[in-house]
């Protein structure tokens, strides 16, 4: 997360998210009455006499809203919010009338509150540290697929196809071509403290590093080439990161750190530990107790429990020095915790009864 500004009294954040991750932690400190400050399209309809009222024009617009509602969609990437207008860099928008507004990756927006507490300022911070990025391509002759991995989450993005045939067919199509779009993609996601990894079932992993050198690109330099994955494309991009070489690879990331204490976590439910939690519910309690020391959650509790609840929740764990994992349900480990409700806890001393 870029964090232009940032004051503890009045409140003021001015941050730019650039990961799912920086999203939660700004619904996390989003709260209603807060003044939301970004740029958006409003329509502006034009009153005709003795005619039909027009479609309008969207025009962009800097606005202010009282926020009023807030909501995050994990699939857009998105928070959406909603209240009053406040303050308009256009005359013709009236004050008082209803906005709505997306916070997305890569684009500015303010906060102002009364105050930001301590937990907030500190989330805030530590979202503003660069963390590391791993992107993973899975290729062969046919197609290539591409994974990025920021924090806990993966983002898995569509197949590049080569439209390169076999050998018993001709085709104008060729791995040069190919070789250029994949690049082209790669370019599109890449920054700083970028891991690449390229992986497949062919020498067409090799063939492709090769070309990527030979054309001096940036990129070469970030590149690691690693046998044992069967498979190209999307499902390769799955199937690479529960490959040992890969999870040995990526094991300073904050994926690797969530799948360790998750094992952990379920490996002490087999042998009945008191050490550990895994229902909303008790998670709740526990939480209140000051006893969690680590918490992972997968987006399928958020199909379960109402979003409030679980800003809730969190903020507790934080407020007593809680590490907490947000995790997609895609990823291997985002599927062993939705196994157990979608929520899982590691705690600093037993529990022996939760009432």
């Amino acid at each position: 997360m870029l964090i232009s500004r940032l004051r503890k009294k009045p409140g003021i954040a001015v941050v730019t998210p650039e990961s799912t991750e920086d999203l939660w932690v700004l619904r996390r400190i989003l709260k209603n009455g807060d003044i939301i400050t970004s740029q958006t399209k409003r329509v502006i309809k034009k009153e005709k006499e003795f005619t039909r009222p027009d479609k309008g024009e969207r025009i962009n617009v800097k606005l202010a809203i009282e926020l009023e509602n807030i909501s995050i969609d994990q699939v857009l990437e998105r928070i959406r919010v909603s209240g009053k207008i406040t303050e308009t860099t256009d005359d013709s928008i009236s004050k008082g009338s209803y906005h709505s507004l997306n916070i997305t990756l890569g684009n500015s927006v303010a906060i102002t509150k009364k105050e930001l507490e301590d937990f907030q300022i500190r989330l805030l911070k530590e979202r503003g540290k660069t963390s590391d990025r791993y992107i993973i391509i899975t290729i062969d002759r046919r197609q290539a697929g591409i994974g990025l991995v920021t924090g806990t989450h993966l983002r898995v993005y569509p197949d590049i196809l080569s439209g390169v045939a076999g050998k018993m067919y001709k085709t104008k199509a060729t791995l040069d071509t190919f070789f250029d779009e994949l690049i082209k993609n790669i370019a599109n996601i890449d920054g700083d403290n970028t891991n690449i990894v390229v992986t497949g079932p062919t020498e067409v992993k090799r063939t492709f590093v090769n070309y990527v050198g030979e054309k001096k690109k940036k990129i070469h330099k970030k590149i690691t080439v690693i046998d044992g994955i069967d498979l190209a494309g999307q499902e390769g991009v799955y199937m690479a990161l529960k490959h040992p070489s890969i999870k040995e690879f990526m094991k300073n990331s904050e994926l690797s750190s969530a799948s360790l204490a998750t094992e952990e976590a379920i490996n002490k439910i087999s042998r009945n530990d008191n050490k550990v939690c895994y229902s909303f519910r008790d998670v709740k309690k526990v939480a209140k107790m000051g006893a969690i020391e680590k918490v992972m959650i997968s987006s399928k509790v958020f199909e379960l429990i109402d979003e409030e609840k679980v800003i809730t929740l969190l903020d507790e764990i934080e407020k007593f020095n809680g590490q907490i994992y947000l995790l997609d349900s895609s990823t291997e480990v985002g599927k062993q915790i939705d196994s157990v409700g979608g929520i899982i806890a590691l705690l600093r001393y037993p529990v022996y009864e939760v009432d």
